[in-house]
């Protein structure tokens, strides 16, 4: 096996690391390696709020995942999510005097200046449509003859001191960030299909929920809402008086979107903390804990529905299949109460089309490492794929300096 055909990818969310070694072959298949998963406590809506306990859990989930494969690795692909992670549209025009459009007529459109983006950098410039004079949905105009070329390019930004402090937590652990993945790009590559020209991919996260927008296998767009999973575990503590680790357990042994006719007949044990040494165990009603779930999830849902009707791309999309995706997705009767308030069918996405050396289930909670590692496959033919080497000044990008100076002061 050679070298490069190992992708290492590391998903850093607000409720749990998760590493993912994984080799791709010339024909496509990707077989899963190693895989490691460890809970994060440093890491708030994807900003780094305790470098000491993210950089634990990152190398608590590394060695995992190094210890599956039988391999070490020393470069990584690393995601960044949360609310501050935002999706620009942005319309750009070139003459081409009637001459053949060459490769730099294409790649000028990606260097992207905006006074009032100061602070953040692009980490992706997705091409979402081209358009020559009086032709339109043109997917690479290189080597055509016109005379205007149009272009929309969705920039993904992320704030520069967020980046900057993710960069220094991986390097700090001995790690050499390759790139960077948004993880809403990286949920709605995982979740994209062929069978449907439009798509919406809404990712159920820990500390945030994001709505991406998918159009013949481009993300057009997405939106956040800042409210995830996470926040159904704090209520149900609060709600009964447990612990956060309780609380989750509860969740994902008992609990649902749903309150049903039976929850007021059957009853669950969940544990109270009577002092600082003693656990006790109280018998509740199956209700008592799913209203609690309920009331939260439908106020996320519903803001995951007020986000889609209020986007600019709802006329495009009203038609559009929708899949549902994340560790927060998993919870029974979520895909039904989506499918209650949007008025349409949701698909989950299934993870028959990898296949793991290692024998490894994956589920939904691994939709975005999973699409990370084929943003990475797929980077080979992506314009974007050194974007985030760029910067909105055009000059020497965030990522390479971000490098330099850690090499000189580390």
């Amino acid at each position: 096996m050679k070298k490069n055909n190992i992708i290492t990818v590391l998903d850093i969310g607000s409720t749990k690391v998760c590493c993912c070694i994984a080799s791709s072959s010339i024909d496509g298949r990707i077989d899963i390696l190693g895989i490691g998963n460890c809970a994060c406590f440093g890491i708030k809506s994807g900003v780094v709020t305790n470098m000491d306990y993210v950089g634990k859990s990152v190398v608590k989930a590394v060695e995992a995942a190094e210890k599956m494969a039988k391999l070490s690795v020393k470069s990584v692909y690393v995601s960044v999510s949360g609310k501050n992670v935002r999706s620009l549209i942005v319309g750009m025009s070139s003459d081409i005097g009637g001459r053949v459009i060459r490769d730099e007529d294409v790649t000028q459109f990606f260097s992207f200046r905006n006074e009032e983006n100061n602070g953040c950098e692009i980490v992706h410039a997705i091409p979402i449509m081209y358009s020559l004079d009086s032709l339109h949905n043109i997917r690479n105009p290189v080597g055509m003859t016109g005379q205007r070329l149009t272009a929309n390019i969705n920039f993904v930004t992320v704030p520069t001191v967020q980046l900057n402090n993710l960069l220094l937590c991986i390097s700090m652990c001995h790690l050499e960030p390759i790139g960077v993945v948004s993880s809403s790009y990286a949920s709605a590559l995982f979740a994209a299909n062929d069978e449907d020209l439009r798509q919406v991919v809404i990712d159920c996260g820990g500390e945030t929920t994001s709505i991406a927008f998918i159009y013949d296998g481009v993300l057009c767009g997405f939106d956040t809402v800042p409210i995830g999973g996470r926040h159904i575990t704090r209520d149900i503590a609060y709600g009964l008086h447990i612990s956060i680790s309780s609380a989750e357990r509860l969740k994902t042994l008992h609990g649902s979107a749903f309150v049903s006719l039976d929850d007021e007949r059957h009853s669950i044990l969940a544990p109270v903390q009577e002092d600082e040494n003693v656990i006790d165990l109280q018998r509740i009603p199956s209700s008592s804990l799913n209203r609690i779930i309920q009331a939260r999830a439908e106020e996320i849902l519903r803001a995951v529905r007020k986000k889609i009707d209020e986007s600019a791309f709802y006329q495009d999309f009203k038609n559009s299949s929708v899949t549902i995706t994340g560790g927060a997705s998993q919870l029974t009767g979520m895909r039904d109460f989506l499918g209650e308030i949007l008025n349409k069918p949701i698909k989950t996405k299934e993870t028959d089309t990898y296949y793991s050396a290692a024998n490894l289930r994956l589920g939904g909670d691994c939709s975005v490492a999973l699409g990370m590692i084929k943003f990475v496959r797929l980077s080979k033919d992506l314009r974007d794929r050194n974007a985030v080497f760029k910067t909105s000044s055009g000059k020497i990008g965030f990522f390479k300096k971000a490098l330099l100076w850690l090499e000189n002061n580390l």
